[in-house]
């Protein structure tokens, strides 16, 4: 289990937060805490919001401990101070790079994820305003709407028209970011 993996660094990083400077504690953060939290989150995300709201308060409490910041501190200021994303907007922000690969570097996707997404302009007699968006299929089930096909195409339609066609991947991660920190 996840949360398991990461509690162990709560009393190490305790025991090293007065002794370590600020960029070193971001560098482990990085290394050891926010890798685990990036691996597989577009899955996990999904998950029962119980398992996703213990990681984030173990999470808080991390990024509390590294800053040496008291336990009334604003959640939002430790995230920024680490120029890092809250767990559900780490999950937004990992769709929406995965989006973005369908869109403009679908030959670095596996074979599989080709036909994932559907645009409006592909589909016949589909002339929208929106017909350069993903068309976005309804799913009556709370586990179709859980998709990353329903959920990318929602989060892909309701990204603002500038980071969209940001053709390269390493000057659209930061606009994405940015954006995800405004919202």
């Amino acid at each position: 289990m996840l949360s398991l993996r990461i509690i162990k660094f709560t009393s190490i990083f305790y025991k090293v937060r007065n002794d370590l400077p600020h960029a070193v504690k971001k560098m482990i953060y990085f290394a050891l805490i926010d890798l685990h939290l990036n691996y597989g989150v577009e899955i996990y995300g999904n998950c029962c919001q119980t398992y996703v709201n213990k990681l984030m308060v173990l999470n808080n409490k991390i990024l509390r401990i590294l800053q040496n910041a008291p336990q009334d501190s604003k959640v939002v200021d430790l995230y920024n101070n680490f120029n890092t994303l809250t767990l559900p907007n780490l999950h937004k922000f990992n769709i929406l790079l995965f989006v973005h690969k369908f869109f403009h570097h679908r030959h670095q996707l596996p074979q599989i994820f080709s036909s994932y997404f559907t645009k409006n302009t592909d589909l016949p007699n589909h002339n929208t305003r929106s017909k350069n968006e993903l068309h976005l299929q309804l799913f009556s089930t709370t586990m179709g709407q859980r998709s990353i096909t329903y959920k990318g195409s929602q989060l892909w339609c309701s990204l603002p028209e500038y980071p969209k066609y940001i053709i390269s991947t390493r000057l659209f991660k930061p606009k994405l970011k940015k954006y995800l920190h405004s919202v």
